[in-house]
């Protein structure tokens, strides 16, 4: 089928005139960008269950993410009551053990803090509650997570190249990938929690104060739910050479980025929730599908490899994320809807406050600073243009809605004062 759509393309580029040539060949990025986006996360989610295959009895498998922010939530709030909630900070740890020939146990600690800061430091104080809790505590394990700052970043290695001292656990490896590719784990145990709460909000609780999260989400399978208050502190490291390329990096070279000890993180944490009910699921084998051709002669088989390089479309490593001509930083991206809800609240203050009222380009500002305090990601930060494009699809669609409720009100008072004359009419009558 994939084939198909690039053999159409080609013949589109003979046939039509010049002036479809560029909307062609944006289509053709278009495609290979979403298929390079499926053939990742095909790999990497193979990648993940080929390590869970390599659990034995002393051993662990780690799955770490921040849940976007979770802010106070009630049944009844306007646009201007959301706009300004600082929320709270979730830490999901997905810690994969295995239960027996059959099965992998998974245990889920979610930590939520009023420390909104999402660093090194506290990704490290939330491994340190989940590894004072495991009971038994493996004696290694493997760790996945995104290449978020928060934990690809030379700080982080400095305090891992300690967990063997402080913990006795061995690390086997940190696998870095994509947003939003092989964490389908994670990422279904966070859209569980968004349900949680719509549901916990929905029958008549309010979201006001971060002890009512453990109440809206204590209830999930395998999940335990602990307030974590990170002890702030800094850590001494310097920058990692080449951390962003394609690098092993030893102990010695880690231990050589600080000239003085590191301490263990103490959080201040509370009791984790026990869980109602287990979380198991069955081991999933992956099947050996080789792709051969077969030519038969007579009694004879021969297996012929085939070499699909000129067959196939596209060119070696068009699946690389750093390869993509689509879908690269300020290009064909969505304003998030925690961003778009900041925009609103830039918008409506101005609404109230003229002294208030905020450019495309203060709006930038204010989004980029949000960012640098850890309240969004960096790389949800729109373009001024595109900043530009919501603030006027905004204003026209307040002010079709203010339209509408002008209607609205003429309609009812027109309503009104025909029927208060039609009572004075009937009281004239009587008389």
């Amino acid at each position: 089928m994939c084939d198909q759509l690039f053999v159409l393309l080609e013949h589109l580029t003979v046939v039509l005139p010049e002036n479809f040539q560029t909307i062609i060949e944006e289509s053709r990025n278009k495609l290979c960008y979403f298929l390079a986006h499926q053939a990742r996360k095909v790999h990497l989610n193979n990648q993940f269950k080929a390590k869970l295959l390599e659990l034995d009895d002393d051993g662990a498998i780690l799955v770490c993410d921040y849940k976007m922010r979770i802010l106070p939530k009630s049944a009844c709030e306007t646009k201007e009551q959301f706009f300004g909630k600082r929320g709270w900070t979730l830490h999901t740890i997905l810690v994969f053990t295995k239960y027996n020939a059959s099965q992998l146990n998974v245990q889920a600690f979610d930590h939520w803090s009023t420390d909104t800061k999402q660093d090194a430091w506290f990704t490290a104080s939330s491994f340190d509650a989940v590894f004072e809790t495991l009971d038994p505590k493996p004696k290694w394990i493997k760790i996945f997570s995104d290449n978020g700052g928060h934990y690809h970043n030379s700080e982080l290695m400095t305090v891992v190249a300690n967990w063997n001292h402080w913990y006795g656990i061995d690390i086997h490896g940190w696998h870095f990938f994509e947003p939003g590719e092989a964490k389908s784990s994670v990422d279904s145990h966070h859209a569980q929690i968004a349900h949680s709460i719509k549901r916990y909000v929905r029958v008549g609780y309010n979201l006001d104060n971060g002890e009512k999260i453990e109440d809206a989400i204590k209830n999930l399978g395998g999940t335990s739910v602990a307030h974590l208050e990170p002890k702030r502190n800094h850590v001494p490291a310097q920058t990692l050479p080449h951390i962003g390329e394609w690098s092993h990096y030893s102990p010695t070279d880690i231990s050589k980025l600080i000239d003085e000890s590191l301490h263990k993180p103490t959080p201040d944490i509370s009791t984790h929730t026990k869980p109602n009910l287990p979380w198991n699921f069955p081991i999933v084998r992956i099947k050996d599908k080789t792709n051969k051709s077969m030519l038969e002669i007579g009694n004879n088989t021969q297996i012929c490899p085939t070499d699909i390089s000129d067959k196939f479309q596209l060119e070696n490593g068009w699946a690389l994320k750093s390869n993509q001509k689509y879908g690269q930083r300020g290009v064909g991206k969505r304003i998030t809807v925690l961003v778009k809800a900041y925009l609103e609240g830039f918008f409506l203050a101005g609404n109230v406050n003229k002294t208030d009222r905020m450019s495309a380009k203060d709006m930038y500002i204010e989004l980029n600073k949000l960012a640098e305090e850890g309240e969004i990601q960096k790389d949800e930060v729109p373009e001024i243009k595109t900043i530009e494009g919501w603030i006027t699809r905004y204003s026209a669609s307040l002010r079709k809605e203010s339209a509408e409720q002008r209607v609205i009100g003429e309609t009812n008072k027109r309503i009104e004062n025909e029927g208060g004359n039609s009572k004075n009419s009937r009281k004239r009558q009587k008389r």
